[in-house]
């Protein structure tokens, strides 16, 4: 009988405790959920800046609904030299971090061409989308862009950014120094849309990766 009450009585301890701790986790899950639905509402919002799907060489309005701070553009087995490129996005001011900038770029494939197969986007295969973090970072992986095989233009990543209140634009495009065919034109110019300088100094890291930083100001 002393059993029995002793076991009663410790069933209803562990009920009690129970019925306390299922308000919390319903809490816990809420809060995962809520955060969850924010990023998405963001996007949602910075994408109705996005242009229309027939504007030439934009592509905000194509982002996935997973894009983070990274993105890979390319695997170990595609030709060309594979770089690393990260930066800082920043606002107007071009000291403070822009969060919650979305970045779309593309380029060529190593021998200088978009897309070229039958149902590939015209941007071709290397083209990506990044969401910038609380501190204005981006990054990603891809090869080395080369010029257009007529040999008429420097290799270039092409830029697009976007935010919640800024429609999509261009940004001057990544080019790469040492390039003989970057114009003076284009040495001039560098810097005047989104800042800093868009003409980068590759250095080379362990396993042949080539690492450059683009830093971005977005215009007021």
């Amino acid at each position: 009988m002393t059993d029995l009450i002793e076991n009663r009585r410790d069933f209803l301890k562990r009920a009690s405790m129970t019925a306390l701790a299922v308000p919390f986790l319903i809490g816990c899950k809420s809060d995962i959920y809520s955060a969850a639905a924010g990023e998405s509402d963001v996007l949602s919002l910075i994408k109705k800046n996005a242009q229309s799907r027939g504007t030439e060489g934009m592509g905000a309005i194509d982002a996935p609904a997973n894009v983070g701070v990274k993105t890979v553009l390319s695997n170990e087995t595609d030709k060309g030299e594979p770089v690393n490129i990260s930066g800082i996005v920043y606002k107007a001011d071009g000291k403070t971090p822009a969060q919650n900038t979305l970045i779309y770029l593309y380029h060529t494939d190593c021998e200088g061409y978009y897309g070229r197969k039958p149902g590939e986007h015209k941007h071709g295969r290397y083209r990506g989308w990044m969401l910038t973090d609380r501190e204005g970072r981006y990054t990603f992986n891809t090869i080395k862009a080369v010029p257009y095989p007529e040999n008429r233009f420097a290799a270039h990543i092409h830029m697009t950014v976007t935010t919640e209140t800024a429609r999509e634009d261009w940004i001057d495009s990544i080019l790469f120094e040492g390039d003989r065919l970057i114009s003076s034109q284009e040495r001039s110019g560098a810097g005047r849309k989104g800042g800093f300088n868009p003409i980068l100094t590759l250095r080379k890291g362990d396993g042949g990766l080539l690492y450059g930083t683009r830093n971005i100001q977005l215009m007021a």
